[in-house]
């Protein structure tokens, strides 16, 4: 029994798109006026339109919410996923038949729960994985490849323009606490910062710098935090910190 319905939010990539390829029984969600030309490009996925009037990656995720209620929803440029364990003879890259039980799975366990919010690891490198704790219930998810259960109140602020995960995942700590997370597992997702379409025509350094400043504005400096790292990908890498 299906879950959640995987969607896959997508923008002027109809040639492109590498995550149908990845993850079983996915659709696709595109603007009415390039629903027809992704559907000639892509004629065994199922296409489903929302009006033009929906514009920009968190109009879109409203939408998609509320459309279909619980959803995981996943980037359009996700090229593998990954176990970041391994036992001996065990294949790292997963089938998409795994991907889509995977999912599911994770969407039966985070419902059993009582929450709402549920992602993976956010790094392939094994080294950052401890085998003592799989699973954490609190922090970030990242917005290339998550789920949300119906009912559960958050929504996205479309003042937000590249960092939708970071809102609500904040969103969703102040609400419910409490996230799902499957640390065992690395959706890996290739041209992010460079790929035509998708979110490439409105992220920016000044819009990274105004998201900073509205995520701080709303949830707070201590919460929003500058990431340190050695070599960012640029000066307003962030980090949500909480206190539980």
């Amino acid at each position: 029994m299906e879950s959640v319905k995987i969607v896959i939010p997508s923008h002027k990539r109809w040639t492109s798109i590498r995550t149908t390829q990845v993850v079983s029984n996915a659709v696709i969600c595109v603007p009415d006026s390039q629903g027809d030309i992704y559907r000639k490009c892509n004629p065994a996925d199922e296409v489903v339109t929302h009006p033009d009037s929906v514009v920009g990656l968190q109009a879109k995720r409203n939408w998609i919410y509320k459309h279909f209620g619980s959803v995981f929803m996943i980037d359009d440029d996700i090229s593998a996923v990954r176990r970041i364990y391994t036992d001996r003879g065990e294949q790292i890259i997963m089938d998409p038949k795994e991907v889509y039980d995977l999912i599911q799975h994770s969407a039966d366990v985070t419902r059993q729960m009582d929450i709402y919010l549920f992602g993976f690891a956010d790094t392939p490198n094994p080294k950052a994985y401890n085998p003592m704790k799989p699973v954490q219930l609190s922090g970030w998810v990242n917005g290339c490849a998550f789920g949300l259960l119906a009912g559960s109140g958050l929504w996205w602020d479309t003042q937000i323009t590249c960092n939708c995960d970071y809102w609500v995942s904040a969103l969703n700590a102040y609400k419910h606490r409490m996230a799902y997370l499957d640390m065992r597992f690395y959706f890996n997702q290739v041209d992010t910062f460079v790929g035509r379409g998708g979110q490439a025509e409105h992220r920016s350094l000044d819009a990274e710098e105004r998201d900073f400043a509205y995520l701080q504005g709303v949830f707070g400096s201590e919460a929003i935090t500058l990431k340190k790292s050695k070599n960012p990908r640029h000066p307003f890498q962030k980090t949500l910190k909480l206190p539980f």
